[in-house]
C-alpha cells in the first residue's frame, strides 16, 4: 500500500511541474488556497470524552477543475472512565500529513482523493495509581476517497462538505474499526484564495 502511495505523489509532482512549466506567468498567486475543518466532542456520563483536532490543508487549482494540495490532521482524544472508585483514562492522539486532489465534474460537485500517512499514539492508564495498561505508538497508510460538494469562486471564502472512506484496509488505520469494517468520515470545512486583493484581474471569478 505505501508503495501505490508513494507512486501517486510521484504522479502528482510531475502533473504539478508540468502544469507550471506550460504556463506562460509561471506560478499565480490567485490560484492558491488555504483552510482545512475543524473537529470538536463532547460526551459526559460514566464514559466521558473529549476531542479536538483540525484538519488544515493547502492547495492550488493547476487547471480548471483540477485542486492539488498538501494536508495535515492533529486530533486528540480524552476518555475517562469510571470502575468501581477507578478512574481509568485513555488518550489518543494522531498526527500526520499527505496530499490531496479534487476533480470538480459538475457546478459544485467533486470527486476527492487524499493519500496520508499517520501516527496514533494510545496510553491507557488509572489515574489514581498512575498504573499504565498500554503506552504505545503506531503508524499506519490511507487512501480516503469520497465525494463532496461545495463553492469554489477565487477571492471569496468557500464552504464545502465531503465524505470519505478509507480504502487502505491497512489494520492501524485511525479511519476504519479493528475489524477492517468501514467507517464513513464526514466533514464540512472552510477555504479560501490567496491574492483576494487582486481580483479585478480575473474577469471571471470561477477558479482558471
Amino acid at each position: 500500500m505505501i508503495k501505490k502511495i508513494l507512486l501517486l505523489l510521484l504522479l502528482i509532482t510531475i502533473i504539478t511541474q508540468s502544469t507550471f512549466a506550460q504556463e506562460k506567468d509561471g506560478f499565480d498567486i490567485n490560484r492558491m488556497f488555504a483552510g482545512g475543518t475543524l473537529v470538536l466532542g463532547l460526551g459526559f456520563g460514566n464514559n466521558s470524552q473529549f476531542t479536538v483536532g483540525g484538519n488544515p490543508e493547502i492547495g492550488y487549482s493547476i487547471f480548471k477543475n483540477i485542486d492539488l494540495g498538501l494536508c495535515f490532521n492533529y486530533i486528540y482524544s480524552g476518555i475517562s472512565s469510571q470502575y468501581y472508585g477507578n478512574t481509568e483514562k485513555i488518550n489518543i492522539t494522531q498526527s500526520g500529513m499527505g496530499v490531496f486532489g479534487r476533480i470538480h465534474i459538475s457546478d459544485g460537485f467533486f470527486i476527492h482523493l487524499q493519500p496520508e500517512f499517520n501516527t496514533v499514539h494510545y496510553k491507557d492508564f488509572y489515574k489514581e495509581t498512575g498504573y499504565v495498561n498500554v503506552d504505545t505508538s503506531l503508524r499506519s497508510s490511507s487512501l480516503l476517497a469520497g465525494f463532496g460538494y461545495g463553492s469554489r469562486d477565487v477571492g471569496n471564502m468557500n464552504f464545502f462538505t465531503l465524505i470519505m472512506v478509507d480504502l487502505s484496509k491497512d489494520l492501524y488505520s485511525p479511519y476504519n474499526n479493528r475489524d477492517g469494517s468501514i467507517v464513513p468520515i464526514i466533514r464540512g470545512g472552510v477555504n479560501f484564495y490567496f491574492g483576494r486583493g487582486k481580483k479585478e484581474k480575473n474577469t471571471d471569478k470561477k477558479a482558471p
